[in-house]
């Protein structure tokens, strides 16, 4: 089974398109996992690659799912998708899995040391970006999996956590010497405090030359205000992890956008593309989305103000 992020990455899917053509064409149902959360299994990922092959086609989204429905797909097509599917199972980064286990293994015993170690392998395998995407994010949620499980006590959890959250600040301020701008501005709307996904893109997104403040977080409306004022900001980016985070990150996009030149919000996680009015779903998996901010931030650098 896959998390709804995992399912968006093996089909080139974002994931508020999954869950409007989830919603709106019911061609496939996805699991939902203890938490209630929704899991894919492997024939959902055959079918979702399907229509988005479609679609990609220039099919209409209804379209699509009539043909994945009625079995009136073109046979070339199936071929194709059958071949991204295999391709996708390898995706993987070589020698991964072992990193992975042996996160778990110590996050399970509490054993710092191994799991510093473990994170140096991780972190060795590719780029900061492809790594956190690839393995990082993966692996986390095998992380909370093992806790939910009651494989992992919470100190293991929080142990495993904190000790990821240090190498992501170590790398977010060793990017700093690249800054060039211009100025966005990175954090979670009040009461979200997961924040590891937020600090990797605020990472990936300084590796870029962007001048970056990152507000972590719980960050109150007023504080979100004055960051952006202060820093005179292109774009605010809030990270909006979990459905409960969706309120308090409308009321941050609604109030900022009342400025007299609003800054370009984007959102990730579970936003939704109905967060705000003018509000922006970046694409998933940080390298894709830091290469769409820092497009999006230098055209808006050239406008008049």
């Amino acid at each position: 089974m896959y998390t709804i992020k995992r399912a968006a990455q093996l089909t080139g899917v974002p994931e508020t398109s999954l869950r409007a053509w989830e919603r709106r064409y019911g061609v496939w149902a996805p699991h939902r996992n203890e938490a209630g959360y929704r899991v894919y299994d492997q024939e959902s990922l055959a079918v979702i690659s399907t229509m988005r092959r479609l679609v990609d086609d220039g099919w209409s989204p209804t379209a699509a799912a009539d043909a994945v429905r009625n079995g009136t797909i073109p046979p070339a097509l199936v071929a194709r998708v059958d071949e991204e599917s295999r391709e996708a199972a390898t995706t993987t980064l070589p020698g991964s899995t072992s990193y992975t286990e042996r996160f778990l293994r110590a996050a399970a015993e509490m054993d710092v040391a191994a799991i510093e170690d473990s994170l140096d392998g991780g972190f060795s395998l590719g780029s900061f970006e492809h790594v956190v995407d690839a393995w990082l994010f993966p692996t986390l949620e095998s992380l909370g999996d093992g806790w939910a499980r009651g494989e992992i006590d919470v100190a293991g959890e929080h142990a495993a956590s904190h000790a990821v959250h240090r190498r992501l600040a170590a790398a977010f301020d060793a990017a700093g010497s690249r800054s060039r701008g211009p100025a966005v501005v990175v954090g979670l709307p009040s009461g979200s405090q997961h924040d590891l996904g937020a600090l990797a893109f605020a990472t990936a997104i300084r590796r870029r030359g962007l001048h970056v403040l990152y507000l972590g977080a719980d960050v109150p409306v007023s504080s979100w205000e004055a960051a952006v004022a202060s820093h005179s900001a292109l774009a605010a980016i809030l990270a909006v992890v979990t459905p409960q985070d969706r309120p308090a990150a409308i009321t941050v996009a609604e109030r900022l956008a009342q400025h007299q030149r609003p800054p370009l919000v984007c959102a990730g996680g579970a936003s939704g593309a109905d967060l705000a009015p003018g509000v922006l779903d970046l694409p998933w998996g940080i390298g894709d989305a830091a290469q769409e901010l820092d497009r999006l931030t230098d055209e808006l650098a050239t406008q008049p103000v």
